[in-house]
């Protein structure tokens, strides 16, 4: 008789060891081996680890099917199909029990145990909507499957839920940290505008900031867009840092979509950029050009033409005076209507700040980078010398920062921008010891060049508020800074641990 019973469905699954495990990817399935669990309720249960790709996939596009075949033989070969939607387990006690459920199903489960290292493991539960078990010689009799349904989950979720998973995605494409970059040069012109000035518009600079956030938006995406088929084959790239979005690669952002995005919102940088011209003055094309130019093109589809390939250097010094001397002096321009000497020289730092932070995420890409033929500076010039320009560039940057009061372009506030030197100091360290190790090893360098350039940028609108607004108001600025680096510091760390976690982990297993 082909009708099996809930319990006799459950001895099944409880005697397989393996299910094909397989999600979406805009459309194209894949599909993974893994350890499972289940309950009495037929949630099936399985774990990976932190920074999968797998789980960021189920974290974004949550469908699954699951496939738990066995038999050797064809005439006794059983099969339980299931089909659900994955979550991710975040509270502790169901975490606690679904460890008590995979600790015997799973060997890889075990040995985090053994290691007291489940904490570096993601659990997630596929609540079933379909369950469907099959015997070969009965189907081929005609007898039907076995079929639970479960209606109840199905109803408890929401397409609100999509649209939220759908965001998480888009805001992972945007890449977030990155945006720090025209931040930075944004807030640093309009507190040089101001202290030259004594005057503030406001809604000018919000359209000022809003236009550089969506230029740095608009380049990443292009960038992931044109660079998706190289950096598929990017295996040691460390998100957040390097290897792009990897939204495209992840399947949770198609190409075009991805592209289309970018575009739209270059276009409304530039809508507000004219506007920003008509407001301020014509002093500002050649600017909005120069930042077109370099975020169009400053890499390519492989054949293409790209500033990457054109020449040695001339893409990193595009990308850095962009997000350094051309957003700072443009911040200023907006406010005053005119260039000035103290803005350029300012903004120097600025720019050499950001050029590392562009130089040191492109160690770990260095042999995707080769193999596909996209000719950056680390690769062209090679690691050593590469890491010898970085601390080169640190040592400029402090450099011109102690000079800027003495020479009387800078207040002498402005010397509170050191407090960012063991930032500095600390990824010149790891680059020095690093720089030819393993990506995961560098990671330290990457986040402290990332603090180094916010850091400092966030310091010298304290030091030009220090010098014109008294005391009060600067230190509530400097206080929300302090708490906006400390935030900023817990999101790297807690990125970086997950990929060191994994390294040290799978160490371990060997």
């Amino acid at each position: 008789m082909a009708e099996r019973s809930k319990q006799e469905v459950l001895d099944y699954l409880s005697r397989a060891e393996v299910a094909a495990v397989g999600t979406s990817n805009m459309g194209t399935p894949r599909q993974r081996m893994m350890h499972f669990g289940a309950d009495e309720d037929f949630n099936i249960y399985v774990s990976s680890m932190k920074g999968d790709p797998k789980v960021i996939q189920w974290s974004n596009i949550p469908e699954t099917a699951l496939l738990i075949h066995q038999g050797d033989k064809f005439l006794e070969m059983e099969e339980c199909e299931i089909i659900g939607r994955a979550e991710v387990i975040r509270e502790r006690a169901e975490r606690n029990r679904i460890i008590d459920i995979m600790s015997t199903r799973s060997p890889f489960v075990e040995h985090m145990i053994k290691i007291d290292a489940t904490d570096r493991l993601e659990f997630i539960r596929i609540k079933p909507f379909t369950v469907k078990y099959r015997f070969v010689p009965e189907i081929l009799q005609g007898e039907k499957p076995t079929i639970f349904e479960f209606p109840q989950n199905r109803q408890s979720y929401s397409s609100w839920d999509d649209v939220k998973a759908k965001a998480r995605a888009w805001k992972q494409a945007v890449r977030p940290l990155s945006l720090t970059a025209s931040l930075v040069p944004i807030l640093v012109g309009g507190a040089v505008a101001y202290a030259a000035t004594g005057t503030f518009n406001f809604m000018l600079f919000l359209l000022t900031l809003i236009g550089g956030l969506l230029v740095q938006a608009g380049t990443n995406m292009i960038n992931d867009w044109k660079d998706a088929e190289r950096d598929s084959e990017n295996a040691e790239g460390i998100r957040p840092f390097t290897g792009g979005s990897r939204m495209i690669q992840l399947g949770l952002v198609s190409r075009g979509d991805m592209g289309f995005v970018g575009l739209v919102l270059s276009f409304i940088a530039l809508l507000i950029g004219i506007f920003l011209i008509t407001a301020s003055g014509w002093g500002l094309v050649p600017l909005v050009l120069y930042g077109i130019l370099a975020g169009l093109f400053y890499t390519n589809e492989s054949g293409k033409f790209s500033f990457i390939n054109l020449a040695p250097g001339i893409a990193e010094f595009l990308i850095a005076t962009t997000f350094g001397v051309m957003m700072t002096m443009g911040a200023f321009y907006v406010q005053t209507g005119y260039f000035s000497i103290e803005s350029f020289l300012i903004s120097l730092p600025v720019a050499l700040f950001i050029s590392n932070v562009l130089l040191i995420n492109q160690f770990q890409d260095a042999n995707s980078d080769i193999k596909a033929n996209k000719n950056t500076l680390v690769v062209r010039l090679g690691k050593r010398r590469a890491k010898n320009v970085l601390i080169g560039n640190f040592i400029l940057a402090y450099v011109i920062i102690a000079l800027l009061p003495i020479l009387g372009f800078a207040p002498t506030t402005f010397y509170v921008a050191f407090l960012s030197a063991p930032f500095a100091i600390q990824a010149i360290r790891y680059a020095q010891n690093h720089y030819d190790g393993t990506p995961g090893d560098l990671v330290p360098s990457n986040a402290h060049t990332a603090i180094t350039h916010l850091f400092t940028g966030l310091l010298f609108v304290f030091a030009f508020l220090l010098n014109g607004l008294g005391f009060l108001y600067p230190f509530l600025y400097f206080v929300a800074s302090v708490a906006f680096i400390f935030w900023v510091w817990n999101y790297i760390e807690r990125q970086r641990k997950t990929m060191t976690n994994f390294r040290v982990s799978i160490t371990e297993k060997g």
